[in-house]
């Protein structure tokens, strides 16, 4: 069972729209898919809500659940609230295999994600090698001196993977609203995007 949890200690860092495509895509692999929503915002939840019957499904849950089933053929995705530190932190990453930490571009949020990323890089089962962490950087505008700033920062940082950029774009609201991920949404609109999500799933192996 792959088990992936969307996390950074910043509020805004975009981790509930990683987490519901993340799941979106899984299950339109016929992956079986639960989307665990931590957050007390509900974000993921009321997605979860507005997503059509006939697309693939994804079941949901709102908190660590000793009866969800194992299985090669099984993704549970976590979308984490923010302000995770300390023991919290530590008991939260121990529920995964694999750890997504979206950064934005913005100085502020930079300089969150370099002391949380401290903070996860320093955990036992990541020290391990027992868990394994990428980085994302995530509703980015291209040719902007903070998103080149953040790149390098990115690329880096050391034991950790960067893995992709999300652009900041409108496809994303879309998604929000009806319930859909971007792979299940048009192909031409969704070109470029569904290229900046083939680097992760493919780190997922997905």
């Amino acid at each position: 069972m792959k088990s992936i949890m969307v996390i950074n200690s910043k509020g805004g860092s975009g981790k509930t729209t990683i987490a519901v495509n993340l799941a979106a895509y899984c299950a339109q692999k016929g992956y079986e898919t639960t989307l665990v929503d931590l957050d007390p915002q509900e974000s993921s939840s009321q997605w979860l809500n507005e997503r059509p019957i006939s697309k693939a499904k994804i079941s949901g849950s709102k908190s660590f659940s000793k009866t969800l089933k194992k299985g090669k053929n099984r993704v549970v995705v976590y979308d984490v609230p923010a302000a995770v530190h300390g023991s919290r932190l530590n008991n939260y990453i121990k529920k995964a295999n694999i750890v997504v930490v979206p950064v934005m571009p913005s100085p502020i949020d930079m300089k969150a994600a370099k002391e949380f990323i401290h903070s996860v890089r320093s955990m036992g089962p990541v020290i391990r090698n027992k868990i394994k962490v990428g980085l994302v950087a995530n509703r980015c505008r291209a040719y902007t001196n903070i998103f080149s700033e953040l790149d390098n920062y990115l690329l880096k940082e050391k034991g950790m993977k960067y893995i992709t950029a999300f652009r900041d774009n409108t496809n994303y609201i879309k998604s929000a609203k009806s319930g859909l991920g971007i792979f299940e949404m048009g192909e031409v609109a969704t070109a470029q995007d569904r290229e900046e999500w083939k680097p992760l799933v493919r780190w997922l192996g997905l």
